[in-house]
């Protein structure tokens, strides 16, 4: 990885690390539908995580449509947001996390969110996993920066 890279890397990661909320955009066959989301990434950002009710918009539209986006930012709602911010687009296709790997993922999960047990715990609520294509990332409203998964 060259130094442009690692530093792109690492940008990705100080965002990933510090914000709990993403904006998740499902497709309805006709229309964009955003959620917030509560996400946790893999340490090797191949994968981000949330946990929804499986009787949600979101649910029923990655079952049918499974490329989704995600929008993390880095807003204060200050005025200083028009040159410090940051935001990251995350292009990836999601599904449910299989049951064998549900309980270790979810322990993961609730590490970050321990507030979110009784949620997490209910049997109406699925863990879904994105594999990441694509983050894009945007820094003073106009510097864009893309890092390819493999």
């Amino acid at each position: 990885m060259t130094t442009t890279q690692d530093s792109l890397r690492h940008s990705i990661e100080e965002i990933l690390n510090t914000q709990s909320l993403a904006v998740l955009a499902t497709n309805t066959g006709s229309s964009p539908y955003t959620s917030l989301v509560g996400f946790m990434a893999s340490q090797d950002l191949k994968k981000i995580y949330f946990a929804t009710f499986i009787n949600t918009h979101k649910y029923y539209n990655i079952s049918k449509h499974a490329q989704v986006s995600l929008l993390i930012d880095s807003r204060t709602n200050q005025a200083d947001d028009f040159k410090n911010s940051s935001a990251l687009t995350i292009l990836g296709d999601a599904e449910t996390v299989p049951h064998g790997q549900r309980d270790t993922l979810l322990s993961l999960y609730l590490d970050k969110f321990s507030h979110l047990q009784d949620f997490i715990g209910d049997p109406q609520c699925a863990l879904v996993s994105i594999t990441v294509a694509k983050y894009i990332l945007v820094q003073r409203f106009q510097e864009v920066f893309e890092l390819i998964v493999q």
